[in-house]
């Protein structure tokens, strides 16, 4: 009886390790992603005919980069999960997408036409130098009559003349051949990170008392994937409002093509830490410096519109594409962390690295504009647009093109990150407007008296309105701050401008009459110990 039931239950035990050993390979259908800025949520779904007991499952056409503990199953009622493990497919090590395929085979057929219109030409090569040496034979032999070297003579020249038409025509065809290998290999520069377009696989064990087709939805985070924002500027004039296109550059390398999927975008970072910080102790000491230094404190907005790279004269055709018809199709949505947009229109993005731009939202936002220049960093002035209530916009810190009068008169860089209510955004340099800040040495000089010793410095700013209308414009300077009861900084001329102590800050705020210049003095004093080194300028 006991021998039995321990043959029962071997029976039962191998009837259980076959039913295990069945594996079933199916395509995971990639419906949507969700794309945040350094990661990628894929949606896959699937069908598999699955017998009743265990089964092993291998999705492939997964991501080749998964984080394990983000992969989520859904499946009927009748059916277990019991285990899901990413892998890659070791064993077809050179899988390839479809668009790498086409391009690839293209970019081999224009190489090879190309090797055979040179080899042939090398063969006419080859026969033309025999023809050479032979006729060179031939007259070299003394023996020879003249009636065979017209006989040679009525030969060779007509094949020799066959054999040089044919290297010309060849030279033709591989010069146009070459043209057409050259663009081949543009295109097949662009997919060659599609090489391991498949190799990603989820192994998942599962068991179901019901046989039948079952359905499967899979969700993981990818990575190799993500976004970032950039954004257009336009402005007709500066009385118009100020045109915001907010773009996404959306890249992706996970190993699978996104063809015709549904895109969600957030600006949320799943991969950040979320653990709020713990302070410690800050323990203070004593330093020992060589000598004492004054740095100057640069204007935020100065070093903002520093950043700007120009690139005036092009003509800004690209900008009149119809993004806004684009943004119609996008759905936005404020969460208590986040915003996310979904892109109805199904997008096509290959996993080759490359950047993918998909318009968001386009926004007319009022906006103030006025001219700035900082001319301790930078001589040049720039307009600057100002823009109050610009939370709602929902941006993101990106690169900007900007677009004004409709020229691309440069790029600058949108921070949205800041605690001010008015968001400074440049829009180019104004070449109209020159300015020249120069120090007058003959206001400026250096005086000891006793143990101190006390310098003074005076700088004149000269401010040219070459425009034909007046200009409203914001200049800025700085003087010294101290970081030593032994170091003293007075201030001596400001002409009229507002100083902001804690900074050490001057502005003024000056109309220039079209074709005038107007003149600024700035002075400061240091007073420091004669036996110490300071850079006051």
């Amino acid at each position: 009886m006991m021998k039995n039931s321990f043959l029962l239950f071997c029976s039962l035990l191998a009837a259980q390790v076959s039913f295990a050993q069945k594996t079933n390979s199916t395509k995971a259908e990639l419906k949507d992603v969700t794309v945040f800025t350094n990661a990628a949520e894929m949606n896959h779904t699937a069908s598999v005919q699955l017998p009743t007991g265990t089964s092993e499952i291998v999705f492939t056409h997964v991501a080749n980069s998964i984080d394990e503990n983000s992969i989520q199953v859904g499946t009927n009622g009748s059916v277990t999960v019991l285990s899901v493990r990413p892998a890659l497919n070791y064993l077809e090590t050179d899988v390839k997408t479809a668009q790498y395929i086409e391009v690839e085979g293209n970019y081999k057929k224009a190489t090879s036409t190309l090797k055979s219109l040179q080899n042939q030409k090398i063969t006419e090569e080859s026969l033309l130098k025999l023809l050479e040496q032979n006729q060179k034979i031939g007259g070299d032999n003394s023996s020879t009559s003249v009636a065979e070297l017209m006989k040679m003579t009525e030969y060779y020249k007509p094949k020799y003349l066959e054999v040089k038409n044919n290297i010309t025509a060849l030279e033709e065809k591989i010069e146009a051949q070459q043209a057409i290998v050259n663009k081949a290999l543009i295109q097949f520069n662009e997919v060659k990170g599609q090489t391991s377009g498949t190799g990603g696989q989820l192994i998942m064990q599962v068991m179901t008392n019901q046989a039948g087709t079952q359905p499967f939805q899979i969700s993981y985070m990818a990575n190799n994937a993500g976004w970032n924002a950039s954004y257009d500027l336009r402005a007709n004039d500066t009385k118009s409002p100020l045109q915001i296109v907010y773009k996404a550059n959306v890249l992706q390398q996970t190993g699978v093509d996104w063809n015709q999927v549904k895109l969600r975008l957030s600006t949320s970072n799943p991969t950040q830490g979320g653990i709020a910080p713990t302070l410690t102790p800050w323990l203070l000491y004593f330093n020992n410096p060589n000598n004492i230094r004054i740095r100057g404190v640069a204007s935020p907005q100065a070093n903002m519109l520093m950043d700007e790279v120009v690139v005036t004269g092009a003509v800004a055709k690209e900008a009149k594409l119809s993004s806004k018809a684009l943004g119609n199709y996008v759905q936005q949505t404020e969460n208590q962390l986040s915003t996310t947009f979904d892109v109805d229109i199904p997008y096509t993005i290959a996993s080759n690295g490359k950047q993918h731009s998909v318009s968001l939202k386009e926004y007319a936002q009022p906006a103030n504009y006025e001219y700035f220049v900082a001319p301790r960093v930078q001589q040049d002035v720039f307009l600057v647009a100002e823009l109050t209530d610009y939370e709602k916009l929902n941006l993101i810190p990106g690169q900007a093109n900007v677009m004004f009068e409709n020229m691309l008169v440069g790029k600058t860089y949108i921070n949205p990150y800041t605690n001010n209510d008015t968001l400074k955004l440049s829009m180019g340099r104004d070449k109209m407007i020159a300015v020249k800040r120069e120090r007058m040495n003959d206001l400026s000089q250096s005086k000891i008296l006793g143990s101190s010793k006390r310098q003074s410095i005076v700088y004149e700013i000269s401010i040219k309105n070459n425009k034909k209308s007046g200009v409203d414009l914001t200049v800025q300077d700085q003087f010294p701050i101290s970081t030593d009861k032994t170091i003293e900084v007075t201030v001596d001329e400001t002409s009229g401008a507002s100083i902001d102590k804690e900074t050490g800050i001057v502005t003024w705020n000056v109309n220039i009459a079209p074709g005038s210049t107007k003149k600024l003095k700035f002075g400061y004093t240091v007073k420091y110990p004669k036996d110490k080194q300071v850079t006051i300028y």
